[in-house]
């Protein structure tokens, strides 16, 4: 197909999410209110909810849309995305800050998700792609779910997704929903470096890039 991806920045995308799971995170329910405290902004309350499940704020920084934190994770999402560094940056950054109010030394997971949208120029390119996704003619496939090979101490799932803009134009694309994960005892140095790892296999030409590629697997004219 003429439209390969060739850098992962030239895809929409549109949300991102990461998340460690926490052992013993259970002094969030002394250090709730000391997290808010953290993201008052001048003399403005974040806006923000809180029980003894867990806290959620809205925008407590810019750039994070929003932020969980229980006794057991630390989840944020991500919309205004410039890079996949500034949001590696900004979750390594906000979450040892939150990892050291709450005391833990200890994480068992590490997860990064990311929703990734190629767009077709028509309604049929759009179908001719799910077709040869599987070389089924009589239909179209409109989901699929990988385990991808990362050479690496990591997974990854991929959902390949048919979808439709929600504009003017109701334009057809593919999302590509990719989750990366590593479980285990992690130290909380490590979560960096390993955050780092995902990074690189989501930005490599031979490694997601490829695996994007290899989807686009017959020529379709617009």
């Amino acid at each position: 197909m003429s439209n390969k991806i060739s850098k992962l920045n030239k895809l929409k995308n549109p949300a991102s999410f990461i998340q460690i799971n926490m052992i013993k995170g259970f002094k969030y329910v002394d250090k709730a209110g000391e997290i808010v405290n953290k993201y008052h902004r001048k003399d403005a309350v974040p806006v923000f909810s809180m029980d003894i499940n867990g806290l959620t704020v809205r925008k407590p920084k810019d750039k994070i849309y929003e932020m969980k934190i229980t006794p057991s994770i630390v989840w944020m999402k991500f919309i205004e995305i410039d890079s996949l560094d500034m949001i590696a940056n900004l979750f390594n950054t906000e979450s040892k800050l939150i990892l050291d109010i709450l005391d833990v030394n200890q994480i068992n997971r590490v997860g990064w998700r990311n929703y990734f949208i190629f767009e077709f120029n028509t309604k049929s390119q759009q179908k001719k792609y799910f077709q040869n996704l599987t070389n089924f003619n009589n239909g179209s496939l409109s989901t699929m779910i990988l385990d991808l090979e990362t050479k690496e101490d990591f997974k990854a799932h991929l959902v390949i997704q048919s979808v439709v803009k929600n504009d003017e134009n109701k334009t057809p694309g593919v999302l590509f929903d990719i989750d990366i994960f590593q479980s285990g005892k992690i130290d909380i140095e490590d979560v960096s470096k390993i955050i780092s790892n995902f990074r690189n296999f989501l930005k490599a030409k031979e490694s997601f890039v490829s695996i994007l590629n290899k989807t686009f697997i017959s020529s379709i004219k617009p």
